[in-house]
């Protein structure tokens, strides 16, 4: 039998491990039928997915992605199986719109996605377990799903990479995470790529590579995103836009304006209005 375990939820994702107790002999059902949309991070052991004609055999490390409708068989070769999953179940209406343009998630067929492990989704794979250790709250683990589903659209585009070794993969996320926080908390003040790699131990170019592999965005763009959005916060709350433009990091109001402008669509004037 399945063991399901509900870790956390909120109104947009739901987080659940999989598992099967160990004291009793497990048989897989004919057939199972999926009716969320789902990301799956298998933790500890093997088995095999088959799709029609199709199957996979997955072990720790890869991920099996499926969406409602999904019709497929779950084999194990142990008679007490020793796998468990960390799965992302997300809200079926909510992905729905937010791919609404046709551009993602076009795909017709219903067969699931199984990926091999990578830095980045190993990488998010550990906040997201963490953020659930630390009851991190519903805004943490929504903005974490959604940088899942990212890196899983962008899961074709990227060039493959070396796997790091777990250990090497703890040091970088802490050094990362590090200058994420710093960022997020002094994202007016001035930054360079030599002051924020100093700050976390590392050489430039080796921080610049390694953040923009495991977060998908170089640290500019990252600060960027970080100002811009908190210049947003103060535009709602009735800052004029030049105070806003100044208290949040933008050396020229020109370029604040052109940089919002991409972002939000419309000019920071108007925002506020």
């Amino acid at each position: 039998m399945n063991r399901v375990q509900t870790i956390a939820r909120s109104s947009l994702v739901t987080f659940q491990r999989f598992d099967h107790p160990h004291d009793r002999i497990h048989r897989d059902p004919k057939e199972e039928e999926v009716f969320d949309y789902s990301v799956s991070f298998i933790e500890r052991g093997e088995f095999s997915i088959q799709a029609g004609k199709k199957a996979w055999r997955l072990s720790q490390g890869m991920l099996f992605v499926t969406r409602p409708g999904l019709v497929y068989r779950c084999e194990h070769r142990e008679r007490c199986p020793s796998d468990v999953c960390l799965s992302v179940l997300y809200n079926a209406a909510w992905v729905r719109e937010s791919r609404s343009d046709g551009r993602r998630g076009s795909r017709q067929n219903l067969d699931p996605i199984v990926l091999p492990p990578t830095n980045r989704l190993r990488y998010l794979y550990l906040r997201l377990a963490r953020s659930l250790e630390d009851h991190a709250g519903p805004m943490a683990w929504e903005s974490l799903s959604v940088d899942l589903l990212a890196a899983l659209d962008e899961q074709g585009k990227s060039r493959a990479r070396k796997l790091h070794s777990d250990r090497q993969l703890t040091w970088y996320e802490d050094r990362v995470e590090g200058a994420r926080d710093l960022l997020d908390t002094r994202y007016a003040e001035e930054h360079s790529l030599s002051s924020l790699a100093r700050t976390v131990g590392m050489s430039p170019f080796h921080f610049a590579r390694v953040f923009c592999e495991l977060t998908g965005v170089s640290p500019h763009q990252y600060l960027l995103r970080i100002r811009l959005f908190r210049a947003a916060e103060r535009l709602r709350d009735g800052e004029t836009v030049t105070a806003t433009c100044f208290c949040c990091g933008f050396g020229n109001l020109s370029h604040f304006i052109r940089s919002f402008r991409r972002a939000f669509g419309v000019s920071p004037s108007r925002f506020r209005n």
